[in-house]
């Protein structure tokens, strides 16, 4: 039987011009009639004698209604056996007009005022019917039989998209079936009479007929959560509001509807499927800005008898989308609702929000053993920290960044583990501490935590970290331990380029060192109190720190202005530390010299160095003050010296009083830099003759008319200061030769890589350290880039100098040798010659021989740079030499416990793999060769 051919007929309601709308339901008796010719004897039984009521059975249009949901049913039965279920466009057509038909008859005239939308608007098909006259109990059996039919059907998943374009009638039933209040049974009432129940506009509650309402409530109640729970939550949702929303609607709608919307929103995706349902499915940020702040409102607003259970679950929803990556403007639409929710509830949002998501940073273990916190983690909080309270998308929808001050230390912690390396969230992390830093009334006591210099645990406790097995950061557990030195290269790292940040910290440095000459000299006063030799080192070596951090701040230009436009913070400085000096008539100590001399220096730096006029009324009271000071019988050579300088600088208000020379072919201002620079070399101070060294370095990089004919004599000087023990000057001196070496190529390269070659006795004697071997290196490849095309005339010396530096036995030297190895190719253009097989010979042996995983990188990573270079040229140039490499990049692969070298060995082989696909299928090249013969 064609069940199709069956509901378009049932269907098709074409009235002709003559007939009037009245004549609606002879033509359903019509219809009615011709179908019943197309259906079988055993649906003609089960549609025509199954209807319960003798008054339903005379009721055309509930006839009707039977007959659809008839065919419907074993329509749904034909097609769950079929394996083809597919509908045509045509039969689809057919089947949402069915179901509109049901509505309109079934379920829109049992709906009471005020539920459910104007029926003209949902169900155009209404408007072709006539009201009629039921009784309550007629609208409630037919809305009961419709309710239940269409939810059958709903499970059937082709017929669901037909019913869904009627969700809105079907939902708004629901409800009324589930909440309508029941009037209470009379008691004077048992049982209604044939005549009582069929008198139009009379009805009476019986216990009967009331304990069958309410067992039907328990029914729909059931069915309408499973609507709830297989319909699409944007489309619930939507129809729960526009259901809410209507004009007039009773109370116990409102209150019903409103309970269903807080459920739905409390949901795994339940915000998410309300802004969908708000902005159509399409978040525009323009266009929807103010409907989303509207519903971040809405969703921060506490709903139902449980806020906690409430805000629990949309707090999880918030964490979830801020995290998502699948979501589009997952971090605006998180954004808005945290912000919301913290304007409204900062306590709730303080605790389910912010402290979940810095939970890995928040913790107090001290003695746990293996990782506490491991990369995912981490990685998490760092990015969701960002998104609260550094997103580019709505700035002012992020979060007050006090928020963070708890986690304030755990974050630097973590940057100064990590600031060495290359770590994709350092650059993140540093944000953050940046953010915190901007904060004018905690910047202060910021700084004192990140130093070390208090002891308090408000800002969050150190943590000690190391990187995970996938290059990411693991916390182990809380650090005790106090690295002075450490956390002040952290923090300037961290604020060196931030010209409010280094002046402030400037600033604060030189509170704390004049605090801390207060105490110890209160200390002094105060013998009978203990101190340990161990409280002693430390306190020198928190002042050292700070002293080493208030030097590197005051070589920064912005620091060195702000100090001229207000010199009152390091005038008072030094004037108490001369106070102390006259106060007690003895030696200052070591520590407090070379405060002073930082200062002086900076105070004569930026009173010759200037760039703006100064109110020099200002330093006339100090250059007072600096001569009583001069005229102490204690005061040391150096700093006498110092202070004499700086008193007549001042006098002569920044005007030099006498001239060596003056040579008129050259720039007068430019010939005073250099006198300068050559009088600071003769000066006993070491950092005035390292200033020295390096005032002559930018005098040669900027090309200066005084230095180009001195360029012989400067590169006497900087081989001089070589040998020098000091690293400052040391690496002073390198820079400079690196300078000269446009001028002088052979001398400056063979020299360095000389130096470069001889370090290692000098390394192991203890004159310099490691690391200043390795930034000789860089220097090395930084000379043969500005040589360029002439690096190739001293390949062998420094290809020869790298080498052997792969043959120490400090692996940060192997690897450092490597990589400028490396680097060395790339500047040559990898025209190496006959070194070639030598390099190639080296990398295989560390490949095949060294222990340490870092070496093994580099390596990997030169042979990645030669083979990448070379081309084509590998299988010609290297030939069998190149069978040893290959086999050593094979056993790292396979074999290598380091997850990242293995990762290198495998880009290595597949740049190996590409040269020799391209040399055996490169496509042959269409070309013809013409020949000139000679003619006889």
């Amino acid at each position: 039987m064609d069940y199709h051919e069956i509901l378009l007929c049932l269907t098709t309601i074409n009235p002709t011009e003559n007939e009037e709308i009245k004549d609606f339901d002879d033509r359903l008796q019509q219809i009615l009639q011709k179908v019943k010719l197309m259906l079988t004897e055993n649906d003609k039984k089960f549609v025509f004698n199954n209807i319960e009521d003798e008054n339903e059975f005379h009721d055309i249009r509930y006839q009707y209604i039977y007959t659809l949901v008839h065919v419907l049913q074993s329509m749904k039965i034909a097609v769950s056996t079929k394996s083809d279920s597919l509908f045509s466009v045509k039969q689809f057509h057919t089947l949402k007009i069915c179901i509109e038909f049901v509505v309109a008859m079934g379920i829109i005239p049992g709906l009471l005022p005020g539920v459910g939308v104007n029926t003209i608007k949902l169900c155009p098909k209404a408007l072709q019917m006539y009201k009629e006259n039921l009784t309550d109990l007629q609208k409630y059996r037919r809305l009961r039989f419709t309710v239940d039919s269409l939810m059958e059907l709903y499970d059937e998943i082709m017929f669901r998209s037909a019913i869904l374009a009627q969700i809105g009638p079907l939902m708004a039933a629901l409800l009324q079936l589930c909440h309508v209040p029941l009037t209470k049974p009379s008691k004077e009432c048992t049982e209604l009479t044939k005549e009582e129940s069929t008198e139009e506009n009379k009805f009476k509650m019986t216990p009967l007929l009331y304990d069958g309402l309410v067992k039907d409530k328990e029914h729909f109640q059931c069915l309408l959560d499973r609507m709830l729970t297989n319909c699409p939550r944007s489309i619930s949702m939507k129809e729960l509001m526009v259901i809410l929303g209507i004009k007039g609607a009773p109370k116990w709608l409102q209150c019903a509807t409103r309970k269903y919307l807080v459920q739905q929103l409390m949901q795994c995706d339940g915000v998410v499927s309300i802004i969908a349902t708000v902005c159509d499915d399409i978040l525009d940020i323009g266009e929807h800005w103010n409907k989303l702040d509207t519903i971040s409102k809405l969703i921060a607003t506490s709903h139902g008898n449980n806020p906690d259970e409430y805000y629990k679950s949309i707090c999880q929803q918030l964490l979830n989308l801020l995290a998502s990556t699948q979501i589009k403007h997952s971090t605006t639409i998180a954004n808005c609702c945290i912000s919301a929710l913290y304007e409204y509830n900062p306590n709730v949002c303080h605790k389910n929000i912010v402290e979940v998501i810095c939970d890995p940073l928040l913790t107090n273990s001290k003695n746990e053993q293996g990782i506490m916190k491991n990369e995912d983690e981490v990685e998490k909080c760092i990015e969701n920290l960002i998104k609260c309270f550094i997103t580019v998308e709505a700035k002012f929808k992020q979060l007050p960044c006090k928020l963070l001050m708890n986690v304030a230390v755990p974050l630097f912690s973590l940057y100064s583990n990590i600031r060495q390396s290359a770590c994709i969230l350092k650059s993140k992390i540093k944000q953050l501490i940046l953010l915190l830093l901007h904060d004018e009334s905690s910047r202060n006591d910021l700084f004192a935590a990140f130093l070390g210099h208090t002891l308090t645990n408000t800002f969050g406790n150190r943590l000690l970290s190391k990187f995970g097995p996938t290059g990411g950061i693991e916390i182990i557990k809380t650090d005790n331990s106090y690295k002075y030195e450490e956390f002040a290269d952290s923090l300037f790292e961290l604020i060196c380029r931030n010209e409010v940040l280094s002046n402030e910290l400037f600033i604060y440095l030189l509170k704390f060192l004049s605090r801390s000459t207060v105490e110890l000299e209160q200390k002094n006063e105060d013998e009978h109190l203990l101190e340990t030799e161990d409280d002693k080192m430390e306190k020198i070596e928190k002042q050292l720190a700070a002293m080493k951090l208030l030097s590197n701040l005051a070589n920064i230009s912005s620091v060195q202005e702000a100090q001229i436009e207000k010199p009152k913070p390091i005038i008072s400085f030094i004037k108490l530390l001369f106070n102390q000096y006259i106060k007690e008539r003895r030696t200052l100590l070591e520590q407090d010299c070379e405060i002073l001399y930082v200062s002086l220096m900076l105070v004569k730096i930026i009173l010759s160095e200037r760039k703006k006029p100064l109110d020099w009324s200002e330093f006339s009271d100090f250059a007072k003050f600096l001569k009583e000071c001069c005229t102490l019988s204690n005061i040391s050579p150096q700093l006498l010296l110092l202070t004499e300088e700086l008193v007549k600088l001042i006098n002569s208000q920044g005007r030099s009083e006498q001239k060596y020379y003056q040579d008129l072919s050259v720039n007068c201002k430019l010939s005073n830099k250099f006198e300068e620079a050559l009088k600071d070399l003769t000066d006993p101070l070491l950092p005035v003759r390292a200033h020295g060294l390096i005032s002559l370095t930018k005098l040669i990089e900027n090309m200066d008319p005084c230095i180009t004919a001195r360029k012989g004599i400067l590169l006497q000087l900087f081989k001089e200061n070589l040998k020098h023990e000091d690293s400052f000057i040391y690496l002073a001196a390198i820079n400079g030769l690196c300078a000269l070496a446009t001028s002088y190529p052979q001398v400056v390269v063979e020299t360095l890589v000389q130096e470069y070659v001889d370090m290692p006795q000098r390394v192991s004697t203890g004159e310099i350290t490691v690391e200043t071997r390795i930034k000789l290196g860089e220097i090395l490849v930084k000379v043969t880039r500005l040589l360029g095309e002439m690096t190739t005339a001293y390949k062998s010396i420094l290809i020869n100098g790298f080498l052997c530096a792969t043959r120490d036995s400090d692996p940060l030297v192997r690897a450092s040798g490597l990589s400028c190895l490396g680097e060395l190719c790339k500047v040559l253009g990898f025209r190496l010659g006959n070194i070639l097989i030598e390099v190639i010979y080296c990398i295989s042996c560390i490949i095949k021989t060294d222990k340490v995983p870092e070496c093994r990188r580099a390596a990997v990573m030169v042979s990645s740079l030669l083979l990448r270079g070379l081309g084509q040229d590998t299988l010609t140039t290297l030939g069998k030499d190149l069978v040893d490499l290959y086999r050593g990049l094979k056993y790292l692969r396979d074999n290598d416990e380091d997850p990242v070298l293995r990762l290198h060995a495998q880009l290595a082989l597949e740049e190996l793999d590409d040269i020799v696909r391209d040399f055996l299928f490169s496509p042959p090249k269409l070309e013809k060769k013409i020949f000139l013969l000679d003619s006889p």
